[in-house]
């Protein structure tokens, strides 16, 4: 069998330590490092000081809030037959990097278990190691920022990542939502996804959608997640106390995008739910930014001030595409 090798890619925004002990754990066990960096001008350099004496590709690129808007960029950068995507709060366990080293990839896309430091339930973490031939599309959309050809399989449960961080609904997430997944349309979205899967759930959900507010949002809310995971509970064996803890964590993810939502003034939600259908109609925030073209990207970076938060760089790439119809050559100056 023709070998197959392995790019580690990791995005960094001012998380060295983390960063720093994967390539230390990884650089025998992979063909290629490559780090997308975001951080503070003096942190990526002692990112590039500490790590001198390895073979690492590190790029600057600027800091959009969260990673995945930066994926296609990142992704160009390697060029092995699979990427292993790890954050720098997590850790392969001793298995996992053996498991690499071997090299006997039987599918093109998996989830790989992740066992958590702060007493929460273990669960899979979805596409954590994917082919690049498995791609389909690079979407940049919070939480599923790659689109595969293949459903994701499960890798060796023994082959884990540790998670060090405890996991906690993130503010900026959730104002990134509004303008990608305001949740009414990303309910609609679903529905549709699921009436051509699964007909009798998605009609259930329909109707269930359709009835007074806000009784639709909240309980069309709670049976897409709490019945997507018995689902997949089913399928892929999750166990049951992870499943129930899960759910809650997203259900409460996605009560707390409806609770800002609604709080936004009227002319403020319309703006925002018009950007999101030009997102996904584009589809993705990355062709929509033209985050898709690596000179671009290169472009943009130059002109970064990195004292800006990157909450607020998204918010003016984003409005600057809204109401110029085409993305900012440079990066949009404060007003």
């Amino acid at each position: 069998m023709q070998s197959q090798s392995v790019s580690l890619l990791m995005f960094n925004r001012n998380e060295n330590e983390g960063i720093i002990r994967n390539v230390r754990l990884l650089h025998n066990a992979v063909d290629e490092i490559v780090i997308i960096d975001s951080s503070d001008p003096e942190k990526g350099e002692q990112l590039k000081e500490s790590l001198k004496s390895f073979n690492v590709k590190i790029y600057r690129a600027l800091t959009l809030g969260y990673a995945d808007p930066l994926y296609y960029y990142g992704i160009s950068k390697t060029s092995s037959d699979y990427i292993l995507k790890l954050d720098a709060d997590e850790e392969p366990s001793k298995v996992l990097i053996k498991k690499i080293e071997e090299r006997n990839f039987l599918y093109g896309v998996y989830n790989i278990y992740e066992k958590t430091e702060s007493g929460f339930p273990s669960e899979y973490k979805p596409i954590v190691l994917f082919a690049r031939n498995s791609i389909n599309k690079i979407t940049g959309i919070i939480h599923s920022g790659i689109e595969y050809k293949y459903l994701a399989k499960n890798f060796y449960k023994e082959a884990y990542i540790i998670h060090h961080n405890k996991p906690k609904l993130k503010v900026n997430y959730i104002y990134i939502e509004s303008y990608e997944r305001p949740v009414q349309l990303y309910i609609k979205q679903f529905i549709k996804q699921l009436k051509i899967r699964r007909k009798a759930l998605g009609k259930l959900l329909s109707f269930v959608y359709n009835l007074p507010r806000p009784i639709n949002l909240y309980f069309t809310v709670f049976l897409i997640d709490f019945g997507g995971a018995i689902i997949n509970m089913l399928e892929n064996g999750s166990d049951f106390i992870s499943t129930v803890y899960w759910s809650s964590f997203w259900f409460n993810y996605e009560i707390a995008k409806m609770k800002y939502f609604y709080s936004l003034p009227k002319s403020e939600q319309k703006l925002r739910l018009k950007i999101a259908r030009e997102i996904y109609k584009s589809g993705g925030i990355i062709p929509y930014l033209g985050l898709n073209k690596t000179a671009y990207v290169e472009n943009l970076t130059k002109t970064f001030k990195f004292d800006m938060p990157g909450i607020e760089a998204f918010k003016k790439l984003v409005l600057y595409r809204h109401f110029h119809k085409k993305a900012a050559y440079d990066f949009p100056c404060k007003e």
